[in-house]
C-alpha cells in the first residue's frame, strides 16, 4: 500500500489509490473499472466507483448512472424508467 506524505503546498501522487478513501484502484482490485482521475488539494490519483456514487433522491440507492432533473433532483436510471 502506498503511503501519502503531504508536503506543504504540494500535491503528492498517490498512484492507484483513491484520493477519497485510500483504497487500491489498480487492475485486479475490483475497483479498476469506473475509476476516474482525481486530484484534491494534497493528493493526485484516482477516485474509486464507491466514492463517485451518489444517492438517488427517490429510492436513496447509491448509483453511478443518474440524471439530474431541471428541478435539481437526482434520479437513478431505475427510478427514471419507473416514471
Amino acid at each position: 500500500m502506498n503511503r501519502t506524505i503531504t508536503l506543504e503546498n504540494e500535491v503528492v501522487d498517490i498512484g492507484n489509490n483513491c484520493t477519497h478513501c485510500g483504497k487500491d484502484t489498480s487492475f485486479g482490485s475490483g475497483r479498476f473499472v469506473n475509476r476516474i482521475p482525481s486530484t484534491t488539494d494534497t493528493q493526485e490519483g484516482y477516485m474509486c466507483p464507491d466514492c463517485q456514487a451518489v444517492e438517488c433522491d427517490k429510492c436513496s440507492q447509491k448509483t453511478l448512472d443518474y440524471l439530474i432533473t431541471e428541478a435539481g433532483q437526482l434520479f437513478c436510471s431505475a427510478c427514471l424508467e419507473g416514471e
